[in-house]
């Protein structure tokens, strides 16, 4: 086939290479090769392109060693592609089955980060600039629906990005019907992965199986339409993320706080942006408290919402040992005391998480998580010495009933204002001796409820409370 011609039948590959400016001349640039038909056809399409742009290419293959002998024909095949095409090709070996025990994932996955390791390793070790992947229109598609069914947020459904960081993805938009069509014409051929066509994988299942089933029965150009959202989706997230920059450099700073920096967001700044801004604003600080959004998920970030809205004093814990704290005009980003929990572990405490009634130290205890709404003014009536009505819109975790630790404290007035526990109980002419033998329920060291006495100025519930808690308290019949 003459060159002009090759050009028109691979023009749209070209035409996504320049439009996002994925290669430059002399560059250097890996390629992903397993052997199926995307990235066969991506390694091809490069040959080709280098006509146009000289660059250097070099392809990796990664052998999984899952399929036994039909792995190690796929690395040959593939290395001897690499040769007839005169392109210098690596073949890296990695025990995937290992490595998903080991860091306890799927198969599907552990493969997954394998490829990307060895490929920034390949990368650095060859001084390359980027690596070129071979994920196609359909890979869009069920990226989208698999985000979509696992409650991702706006960013995440904008699916798979042409470029994105070192990785390019010249055959983004082209369908899998159009990518084989090409080899066949050049008569090229590929290898087939019998591991793609076990719908016991979630993205094979949606591949095979749902994707299909919208184009036959919904609309015969199903995959396209979605993965046209996808990229719909990154360029409105492109342009919520200017307007969140803006909004984080107004609503958001580092302050000493004991001679830790901590992250700080500014309330009044906050409250005047809209509110898809508030929301990844509370992400933003999230990430940086934590160090990255590992195990966070909408109920942290639902739990902050509620959090910005409630009087001074309230908190919030987040994964990674931090917690947020209301304080006067704004959220406060801070790491749990871990001296304070080691010097304490050993301490009888009991969790309270859950509705029901349970026997601990000698006392009945019975708890009820309600929704405010679901209450009348009339139940509130029935509060007495052992039976309290606490607020916990932002406590979803280490609630617990325990004696007292050093640094409790309770929050005293509606400004936030805190008062050691132990001046509290001084004030009470309790002896020393029993102050100990005093119950208390605590999130940490903010006591919500002196057993018996009063509760934190943070723990009542008011008209905007959104979630309660009813603890009753009694000495256990003998």
């Amino acid at each position: 086939m003459q060159e002009r011609e090759v050009e028109k039948e691979l023009k749209e590959i070209f035409e996504t290479i320049e439009k996002y400016k994925m290669i430059r001349p002399g560059m250097r640039l890996l390629a992903g090769v397993s052997g199926g038909a995307d990235s066969v056809c991506l390694l091809y399409a490069l040959k080709e392109y280098k006509k146009k742009v000289p660059f250097h290419l070099k392809a990796v293959h990664v052998e999984h060693g899952i399929r036994g002998q039909e792995s190690l024909q796929d690395a040959r095949w593939v290395a001897e592609l690499c040769r007839e095409w005169g392109i210098p090709c690596q073949v890296a070996r990695c025990p995937v089955e290992s490595l998903a025990r080991e860091e306890k994932l799927s198969l599907e996955e552990a493969g997954r980060k394998a490829r990307y390791r060895i490929f920034e390793k390949e990368r650095e070790l060859w001084q390359g600039d980027r690596v070129a992947v071979a994920h196609n229109q359909g890979d869009q598609a069920e990226t989208l629906l698999f985000r979509l069914a696992r409650g991702s947020g706006l960013k995440g459904l904008g699916g798979i990005r042409p470029v994105q960081g070192n990785i390019i993805r010249p055959l983004l938009f082209l369908p899998r019907t159009q990518i084989e069509a090409i080899l066949k014409k050049q008569g090229i051929g590929w290898r087939t992965d019998r591991t793609n066509l076990e719908p016991e994988y979630t993205r094979n299942r949606i591949r095979l199986e749902i994707l299909p089933a919208l184009e036959s029965q919904v609309n015969a150009r199903a995959g396209e339409h979605i993965a046209g959202a996808a990229l719909r989706l990154q360029e409105v997230w492109e342009y919520l993320e200017g307007q969140v920059d803006q909004a984080e450099a107004a609503c958001v700073f580092q302050e000493n706080r004991k001679g830790k920096q901590t992250w700080v967001l500014n309330l009044p700044s906050f409250f005047e942006q809209h509110k898809l801004i508030q929301k990844e604003l509370l992400r933003r600080c999230v990430e940086k408290c934590t160090g990255g959004l590992r195990d966070v998920g909408s109920v942290h970030l639902e739990a902050l919402e509620r959090l910005a809205g409630l009087p001074c004093g309230r908190e919030c814990p987040l994964p990674g040992g931090r917690k947020a704290v209301r304080e006067k005009d704004s959220l406060r980003f801070l790491e749990r005391c871990e001296d304070r929990e080691e010097e304490h572990k050993h301490r009888e405490e009991l969790m309270l998480r859950e509705n029901g009634t349970v026997y601990f130290q000698g006392m009945k205890v019975r708890v009820d998580f309600l929704e405010r709404h679901q209450l009348s003014a009339e139940e509130f009536m029935e509060e007495k010495k052992y039976t309290k009505w606490l607020a916990c819109d932002t406590i979803n975790q280490n609630l617990c009933l325990r004696t007292r630790r050093t640094g409790d404290y309770l929050v005293v007035n509606e400004s936030g204002g805190r008062r050691k526990l132990k001046d509290y109980l001084i004030d009470l002419k309790i002896p020393k001796d029993q102050r100990d033998g005093i119950w208390l329920v605590a999130q940490e060291n903010h006591v919500l409820w002196v057993v018996g006495y009063r509760i934190s100025e943070a723990a009542k519930v008011r008209e905007n409370t959104y979630r309660v808690m009813k603890i009753q308290i009694e000495e256990e019949e003998t």
